[in-house]
């Protein structure tokens, strides 16, 4: 029975509104970003939680004094930026982030965000055994008002989905985030190399086998249907 369960995974989601969580350090982030989203979870890189995020602001201004998010959001690097949105490499060293990371097979995956209109709303994937260790550590931090449930089996809301290997997977959720699949395409090749930090050759390969994956599996079930 343990085998399986470790095959089930299953997702766990919370919602806190940015009033019961003002004694978070990540409620600075809102001050200069009015929105900020997870677009790939990379892992620990130099022992804090790591990753793409897409962030939406109001002024340019924003970017000169990125150092007094430094208790949540260290911004490692600006890839992109056009018309108040920008693609950063960030580590979130914040407790909210740093419980995820703790906490045995779990990890963060999109959609998760923080926002000024929604507050936190953060989606983890994980064994049951895991996500209910996340859940009663998350109602410490957070013992105020908050909404957050652990799902049914993943398996079913994605049976139609084929599975990806897990590098192919960033590479084509990158490609699609970033409007590569867009009319007009808002990015090239070359901007998701840099994102992620690996070849443009290796990005169009990735993509070109993760497109045959995805064709194939959708020809597969329109035959069977």
């Amino acid at each position: 029975m343990e085998g399986k369960e470790e095959h089930n995974l299953r997702y766990f989601q919370i919602q806190v509104a940015p009033e019961h969580a003002r004694h978070l350090p990540g409620v600075k982030v809102l001050e200069k970003f009015s929105k900020t989203e997870l677009i790939t979870n990379v892992g620990l890189k130099n022992g804090m939680p790591y990753g793409i995020y897409r962030v939406e602001y109001d002024s340019e201004t924003v970017f000169d004094n990125l150092d007094e998010l430094s208790e949540s959001f260290i911004v490692e690097g600006v890839f992109l930026k056009s018309d108040g949105v920008a693609f950063l490499r960030a580590f979130t060293p914040g407790p909210t982030m740093q419980i995820v990371e703790r906490t045995p097979n779990c990890w963060t995956v999109p959609p998760t965000s923080l926002s000024r209109s929604r507050g936190l709303f953060m989606t983890v994937q994980g064994t049951s055994d895991g996500l209910k260790l996340l859940r009663d550590a998350v109602l410490k931090l957070f013992p105020t008002q908050i909404d957050l449930r652990i799902s049914k089996n993943i398996k079913a809301d994605w049976i139609s989905a084929p599975k990806l290997p897990r590098r192919r997977h960033d590479v084509m959720r990158m490609a699609v985030d970033m409007g590569y699949y867009a009319t007009p395409r808002r990015c090239t090749q070359k901007m998701i190399a840099d994102a992620l930090g690996i070849r443009q050759g290796t990005v169009g390969e990735h993509l070109q086998m993760a497109e045959g994956n995805i064709i194939e599996s959708w020809s597969k079930q329109t035959n069977l249907s």
